[in-house]
């Protein structure tokens, strides 16, 4: 996260996003994900203590495809968090991970 002259904020998030389908058996299958996403800046972590819908300083559905990728968001206030899939709409085993304190 960088503050720019016109006083916003470049948040820049790095995500490692993959996709699997799992059989009846739970034997998981990698597929292409290419989906639009909610991306997340917020004041609070989500999900923790006193998050209010006011914490929210973006939320954004972008495109997220397999791989590792870096996703730009401008804002006008300081994020302290940023997540893909913060609210775990999707179906995630590790869920714990879609959400991080942001670093300057």
């Amino acid at each position: 996260m960088r503050a720019l002259p016109d006083d916003t904020f470049e948040t820049v998030i790095t995500v490692a996003a993959q996709k699997f389908y799992a059989d009846g058996a739970g034997v998981e299958k990698p597929t292409p994900l290419s989906d639009q996403i909610d991306i997340g800046l917020f004041d609070q972590r989500p999900g923790m203590g006193s998050f209010k819908a006011e914490d929210v300083i973006s939320m954004e559905r972008l495109p997220v495809i397999s791989g590792t990728q870096t996703i730009r968001v401008i804002t006008t206030r300081k994020p302290a968090f940023a997540g893909i899939d913060p609210y775990n709409k999707y179906i995630d085993r590790n869920s714990d991970d879609n959400v991080v304190a942001i670093t300057e």
